[in-house]
């Protein structure tokens, strides 16, 4: 997961990971709320396909990326995208443990995942939005790695919905396809980019 990083005068800090501590946390605090909250719950909603290319942006410790690898099936990848190394690392214990091979864990140190463009037939963005400061830097690196048809299905995590589908439209990059809750499935936008509105 990314903590935020105020980039206030300063339009292009590099994000910063949080701290292992805070990040063994936020592990702990998923399992607990996982036995009241399922989280799978976004699985269902996601229009997954054997073979898919999927991308888990802020993969965290693999709650999405472990079941969507076993959905998709060997011939299908999962990119797990993280800045903190203890979820890099965890996300590869677990797929060891699950002799999952379809999963490729990549640390980052910026927005660039370093995943070729035009790549992935879905990015997965789960409760990562509100530790994002640079959201234009964000959805700009997510539109490069989609496939010209590709989807991002993100939800609002931590923040409102409507604040989220505004950060979103101001970027000008997806169009909001369907929405259930805070969950929702975007496309490209096939147009050109507006200008960011503050």
């Amino acid at each position: 997961m990314l903590t935020p990083v105020s980039t206030t005068n300063m339009p292009h800090k590099k994000p910063k990971p949080m701290s292992d501590w805070h990040f063994r946390v936020m592990v702990w605090l998923y399992k607990l709320t996982d036995l009241f909250s399922n989280p799978e719950r976004h699985l269902e909603k996601m229009p997954l396909r054997e073979g898919m290319v999927v991308v888990d942006y802020g993969c965290g410790p693999g709650r999405y990326t472990i079941p969507i690898a076993e959905l998709i099936g060997p011939q299908g990848k999962v990119f797990a995208v993280d800045i903190q190394p203890l979820a890099v690392k965890l996300v590869k214990e677990k797929a060891a443990l699950r002799s999952l091979a379809n999963i490729e864990s990549v640390l980052v140190d910026s927005f660039d995942t370093g995943i070729r463009a035009s790549t992935a037939d879905m990015v997965l963005l789960i409760d990562t939005v509100h530790l994002i400061d640079d959201h234009d830097a964000l959805f700009h690196e997510i539109r490069r790695i989609l496939k010209p048809n590709g989807l991002l299905f993100m939800d609002s995590g931590h923040m409102k919905t409507e604040r989220v589908k505004q950060i979103v439209e101001s970027t000008g990059l997806f169009t909001l396809v369907e929405q259930k809750g805070q969950d929702m499935l975007l496309t490209k936008e096939p147009t050109k980019e507006k200008k960011k509105v503050r």
